[in-house]
């Protein structure tokens, strides 16, 4: 032991290596434990958001552990790295200001519980489901299987819907049909009844329904409204054709009669 500490007296900068040994074997230690420990707890296969933050904190992490050993092995101390810094550190702000915002964003987003990898959120005009949360972005899945990706600072400051925590995942369509006498709304909501029906396997029961929104001289305004079991934005999107589908042709029958 002593021998051992005679060594570090005399080679103090052996001892500062011990030291970022040590530090990365807690780092990559601490996050294969915690990653392992939250699957076991949560009974989790894949990843999530938690796995998510945990992989890009260590990366964090790592970072800063390879920029101090960087200035050790350079003989470089921390206050002389800092002094000699001083004068651009105001400019080095703002240029990276926006990445540093985006990254705490992200870290935020990750660890948060608001929204999960897998979730379907709809945000300004994309919507799709959520691939992948990054330092910098998030990405989404669009339904036409375009990849859609969204810098954190401007998801977290924008409206978000998350389908995907709506517990009755609802789901409506509204249209407009010209001269109300011309159509009756019992037979209207009959033929869109029909469409739910051939659907009724994923459509809960019961939970479809025409209403008058609102009635006008020359125009009714309706709104058609269903839940479906589990939220799947294929599914609404199919059931939504068919919907439309039935509407234009009660449009088409409408205008031939006129």
């Amino acid at each position: 032991m002593f021998f051992t500490d005679q060594i570090w007296l005399k080679y103090p900068a052996l001892l500062g290596y011990k030291v970022f040994a040590v530090l990365l074997i807690v780092i990559l230690v601490g996050r294969s434990t915690g990653i392992w420990l939250y699957k076991k707890r949560k009974k989790l296969r894949g990843k999530d958001n938690f796995i998510l933050g945990l992989n890009n904190l260590t990366f964090v992490l790592l970072s800063i552990w390879f920029f101090f050993l960087f200035l050790h092995v350079f003989g470089i101390t921390i206050k002389e790295f800092f002094t000699s810094i001083t004068i651009i550190a105001a400019a080095l702000a703002i240029v990276f200001k926006d990445y540093i915002l985006n990254g705490l964003n992200g870290m935020i987003l990750m660890f948060g519980d608001s929204i999960q990898i897998g979730d379907f959120l709809k945000i300004g005009e994309h919507k799709g489901k959520i691939e992948n949360i990054t330092l910098m972005s998030v990405h989404l899945l669009s339904d036409d299987d375009d990849m859609i990706i969204i810098p954190n600072n401007v998801f977290v400051n924008a409206q978000i819907i998350n389908f995907s925590r709506n517990p009755r995942q609802q789901s409506s369509i509204d249209f407009e049909i010209q001269s109300a006498q011309s159509v009756s709304v019992v037979d209207l909501e009959s033929l869109l009844n029909l469409v739910i029906i051939r659907e009724s396997s994923l459509v809960r029961a019961d939970s479809f329904k025409l209403k008058v929104l609102e009635f006008r001289k020359d125009l009714v305004h309706y709104r058609f409204k269903f839940a479906l079991n589990e939220y799947d934005p294929k599914v609404e999107s199919r059931i939504k054709q068919a919907l439309w589908r039935e509407i234009l042709k009660v449009i088409n029958m409408q205008k031939n009669t006129l």
